[in-house]
C-alpha cells in the first residue's frame, strides 16, 4: 500500500472484522475497457488457496459429493487435500486457515479444464454456486489482507488473458470487480466503497 490516507469501511456485513480499511489502490487502479473476471485462466489457483478452517470441515463433509465430480487423475483422497499446519489469520471468520495442497497441475480442486470442482459439484447438485467453494476464492481478485480491503494479487494484471492494468485505462478495480466486491462487502458496504470513491475524486 501507498502511504496515502486509508479510509475506512463501516456497512460491510464481515462481522469478524471491526475496522474494514481500504486500500488506496482500490481508487487508483485503471484496466483496460475488455478486462473482466470472466476471462479467467485459473493461473490463480496454480499453487493452491487459503481456506478457513471451518470451510476445510465444511467441504469434508462432502467428499462423497465431490467424488462424483473430480477427474480421473484428481487427488480422491481427502486426507491429501489440505496441508496439515493452520495458520493464525484474523481475516479469516475462525480466526484460522489452512492452504490446500497443490500439485502439477495446481490446486487439488482444479479440474483439467480450469474449473473448481466444488463450484461444479455444487451447481451440479443443484446449490448454490458457492455453497462449497471458498470464500476468498469466489472473491479473488478481491481479497482481504491484514484487514484491509485490496487487490489479492497484483501479477494478475499481468496476465493479457484476464486482465492488464494501464496507466490511463477505462476501467477501474471497482467497474471490473464489481460482482465480488457486492460478494465480500454486501449491497451496503459496496454502496459505501462507491461513496469513497466519489468522495476521493475517482468518478
Amino acid at each position: 500500500m501507498s502511504g496515502e490516507r486509508i479510509a475506512e469501511l463501516h456497512l460491510h456485513h464481515l462481522s469478524h472484522l471491526q475496522r474494514l480499511r481500504v486500500d488506496p489502490v482500490m481508487f487508483t487502479a485503471m484496466f483496460e475497457h475488455t478486462c473482466s473476471m470472466q476471462n479467467c485462466n485459473a493461473s490463480c489457483c496454480q499453487h493452491g488457496v487459503m481456506v478457513d478452517v471451518k470451510e476445510r470441515e465444511h467441504i469434508l463433509q462432502h467428499v462423497d459429493l465431490i467424488h462424483r465430480y473430480m477427474d480421473d487423475d484428481q487427488v480422491r483422497d481427502p486426507g491429501k487435500w489440505f496441508e496439515k499446519e493452520e495458520e493464525v489469520d484474523s481475516d479469516y471468520p475462525s480466526g484460522a486457515a489452512v492452504g490446500t495442497e497443490a500439485n502439477n497441475h495446481g490446486c487439488v480442486f482444479l479440474k483439467k479444464d480450469g474449473r473448481c470442482v466444488l463450484q461444479v459439484a455444487a451447481i451440479g447438485e443443484g446449490m448454490p454456486s458457492r455453497a462449497l467453494k471458498p470464500f476468498f476464492c469466489f472473491a479473488f481478485p478481491i481479497t482481504i489482507d491484514s484487514g484491509v480491503l485490496t487487490i489479492d494479487d497484483p501479477e494478475f494484471t499481468n496476465r493479457p488473458q484476464c486482465c492488464s492494468m494501464i496507466p490511463g485505462g477505462s476501467r477501474s478495480v471497482i467497474d471490473v470487480c464489481q460482482f465480488e466486491l457486492e460478494f465480500v462487502l454486501g449491497e451496503r458496504g459496496l454502496e459505501e466503497l462507491l461513496a469513497l470513491r466519489g468522495s476521493n475524486g475517482s468518478e
